[in-house]
């Protein structure tokens, strides 16, 4: 079988994904990559993986689009650069699959030169806002506006992380059968618990990725001075690019010991030295009405078995809590948040059990796993086609 990845996006958590999802069905499958010249994932593909960067790069991250920083004429030209999504058709391949959410610009050009009606397309779908067109997140409603112009593509399948998201895909017409659930992996890219040596920091707390307002930073920077009432030494390390608020900012000036700031891109290599040095990750996402489907900074956590005190927001209840790797608390509410992660912090035997059920989430969540059900999916849909008639569609 011959699959081919196309990646949309060049910077934050997506091209992770793929990487990881490319890696572990290439042991299976003949896998080729279109991506673009620069991603975040770059040095991650296994040797095994045909990559082509057909792609520029698009200058597009969240960061950028919260504080307008983005450059008019490389968005344009990284845009335009997905017509060469043709050459899809000179691969020839059984599934072409877009694991990153299917941005308007890819989806307008598949669409125009018919890459959806040549070939069985599946498509990844990471966030799925119950109400695209709300004002309370300006990216989301923009890229709505932008995809509702565009005619739709024809998916044979539609793979999100959680129950909650399928049941809002059902209520947009959506057939039962053309949506999968697939839970999302647990990164391992970064490396994982057995290859930190040593102790983490005493209670130190990472906050990690990129700096928007649905993440939430400004309840844990609030909640950080609470914890040092019964914690002096207690330690944040913010890591990520993005714009911390000017509010956020006076706390951590006014509390200069308990905070440690990294505000930029985090590379590959740094990335296991962070996880390695904190004693708990902090999640205090803001409610998202339980659409997210997963985080890749949760998965990371799984992989370093750090123990996680979250927010209730998406799937963390499950995902955290019920699996007892951690604990969740109400969004936006920097008391509750201060007092959970207090308690954590106190508590050497919750936290050891904590990090032993997030190891094992890691071992669940494994590449290897969902490479399994991502075949079965393309086998499926190959298989299908080998009867005749036999068609699944989208609205």
């Amino acid at each position: 079988m011959h699959v081919v990845y196309i990646i949309g996006q060049d910077s934050g958590g997506l091209p992770h994904y793929a990487a990881e999802l490319a890696n572990a069905v290439s042991k299976h499958a003949h896998v080729t990559v279109l991506k673009p010249t620069d991603t975040s994932a770059d040095e991650l593909f296994r040797d095994a993986i045909d990559v082509r960067p057909v792609f520029e790069p698009l200058s597009i991250s969240m960061p950028k689009l919260y504080t307008f920083g983005l450059d008019p004429r490389d968005v344009y030209h990284g845009l335009t650069s997905y017509n060469r999504v043709k050459q899809v058709s000179d691969l020839d391949p059984d599934i072409v699959h877009d694991p990153t959410d299917l941005f308007p610009h890819v989806k307008f050009f598949i669409r125009r030169h018919g890459i959806d009606r040549q070939f069985p397309l599946l498509t990844t779908r990471h966030e799925i806002p119950p109400n695209p067109f709300s004002l309370a997140r300006p990216p989301i409603f923009a890229e709505s506006l932008v995809d509702l112009a565009i005619p739709d593509v024809r998916e044979r399948r539609v793979v999100v992380h959680t129950k909650r998201q399928r049941e809002v895909l059902l209520n947009r017409g959506y057939d039962e059968e053309t949506v999968r659930v697939i839970p999302h992996g647990a990164y391992s890219v970064f490396g994982n618990s057995d290859d930190v040596r040593g102790d983490p920091d005493p209670n130190t707390l990472l906050f990690f990725g990129n700096i928007v307002p649905p993440k939430g930073l400004p309840t844990l920077v609030e909640a950080i001075p609470k914890v040092a009432r019964d914690i002096p030494e207690v330690t944040l390390i913010i890591a990520g690019d993005g714009k911390i608020s000017k509010r956020s900012r006076r706390i951590i000036d006014r509390h200069e010991a308990n905070f440690e700031v990294h505000n930029e891109f985090v590379p590959n290599d740094r990335v296991k030295t962070l996880f390695s040095r904190a004693t708990l990750v902090a999640l205090p996402y803001r409610s998202q009405q339980g659409t997210k489907g997963h985080s890749g900074v949760l998965a990371t956590a799984f992989s370093f078995g750090k123990p996680v005190v979250a927010s209730s927001a998406s799937e963390f209840p499950e995902l955290v809590a019920d699996s007892g790797a951690g604990v969740v608390v109400p969004p936006a509410d920097p008391d509750r948040l201060a007092t959970a992660i207090t308690s954590v912090l106190s508590d050497d035997d919750a936290r050891a059990t904590m990090a032993r059920h997030s190891r094992a989430m890691a071992d669940r969540l494994s590449w290897d796993a969902v490479a399994e059900q991502y075949l079965d999916v393309y086998e499926t849909i190959v298989e299908a086609d080998r009867l005749p008639g036999h068609t699944l569609s989208t609205p």
